[in-house]
């Protein structure tokens, strides 16, 4: 009888030790769900891990806009009267002689004679609108004083020829020559309707190129003359600053510049006139925006980036978007939870939902 009770007693050991293994190796080959191994396992202990609130960074406010690479020497050719661009002798980018026609222009089909002195008059409006906001733009030094000028000889010029006839393209149209030997750049769209003192294209140099960049009303209060710039042609960063910026005229009447942007030579060859480059311009200006530990960050297998939250005593995967790095913080810019407590470490041994205890 003691041998039996001995052997039964060795019998329940032995079983007891086996059963949790059975049961584990069960659940690893998918034979019995996580759940009932769960029944019969003892209850891991809550991890012991650090959570920090969101913290902040001063980041450089730096703008990125789209940038044409254009010849520095530039010879505009203005259309002297109103009509549309009826042919286009040239293409973009396209070498010309002197006296070489460019494009001709006919006299704008009109229901009705316009009235004496309405298009002296509408070029007037047009030269002191363009003087007053070239003035502002000179008080705030965004154009230099010879730019002010120019509008002020043209705003003369439009006053004296307000009482004066206008003048019309006879009806066989006028041919454009070029003024000077250049590279064509900046051409119209043919059919397209011209107005007098219009620019229709300019004539470059084709020696060196600079690059132009359109900016907004708003930009003119971050970027200024001297701005520093760099522009990024293929895999090659070139440094530069703005060097001039010009009042543009567009067709919806919406307040728009051209920054001209002075480089560094870059190596020959790489810039050529009409290639589309990337600009980013380096304001001076800083932002405060959310960031977190870099630590914290965890990137999966198909590069989205994760950060864990501490939430009741568990921690809570949350997918984010990343922008830069300063030291030992990574700016977040997507949206938090208020009051968020970032998992700082280890994040990479933590598991959605896992319980756990803040320490700090």
């Amino acid at each position: 009888m003691k041998k039996f009770s001995r052997k039964y007693r060795l019998l329940t050991v032995f079983s007891a030790l086996l059963l949790p293994l059975a049961l584990l190796a069960a659940s690893s080959c998918n034979l019995l769900p996580a759940s009932f191994l769960q029944q019969y396992l003892p209850p891991r202990p809550p991890a012991s891990l650090t959570a920090v609130p969101v913290s902040t960074i001063n980041k450089s406010i730096q703008l990125v806009r789209p940038g044409t690479v254009e010849t520095t020497a530039l010879v505009p050719v203005i259309a002297e009267l109103a009509g549309y661009l009826s042919e286009l002798y040239v293409t973009e980018g396209q070498a010309v002689k002197a006296g070489q026609p460019l494009l001709k222009l006919r006299p704008a089909a009109e229901p009705a004679a316009a009235p004496a002195g309405q298009d002296a008059q509408s070029n007037y409006e047009q030269a002191l609108r363009e003087f007053n906001r070239d003035q502002k733009l000179y008080e705030i030094g965004a154009i230099p004083k010879r730019q002010l000028e120019l509008a002020t000889a043209k705003l003369q010029q439009a006053k004296a020829g307000v009482t004066a006839s206008p003048n019309t393209l006879p009806a066989a149209g006028t041919t454009f020559n070029a003024p000077v030997s250049g590279i064509v750049s900046g051409l119209p769209v043919p059919g397209k309707t011209v107005q007098a003192g219009q620019q229709l294209l300019v004539l470059g140099s084709g020696q060196e190129v600079e690059v132009v960049v359109q900016l907004n009303q708003n930009d003119l209060y971050l970027v200024h003359l001297g701005t520093p710039v760099t522009v990024e042609a293929g895999q090659q960063p070139i440094p530069g600053q703005v060097a001039r910026i010009y009042p543009q005229v567009t067709d919806n009447q919406i307040p728009a510049f051209l920054a001209h942007l002075a480089l560094t030579p870059p190596p020959a060859g790489l810039l050529q006139p009409g290639m589309s480059v990337t600009v980013r311009i380096d304001t001076g200006a800083a932002a405060t925006v959310p960031a977190v530990p870099s630590s914290a960050i965890v990137r999966d297998d198909q590069g989205q980036s994760f950060i864990y939250l501490a939430a009741n005593g568990k921690a809570v995967r949350q997918q984010i978007t990343t922008g830069e790095t300063s030291g030992e913080l990574t700016e977040i810019t997507s949206a938090l939870p208020p009051e968020s407590m970032v998992i700082a470490a280890p994040a990479d041994e933590i598991s959605d939902g896992a319980a756990i205890t803040v320490i700090q």
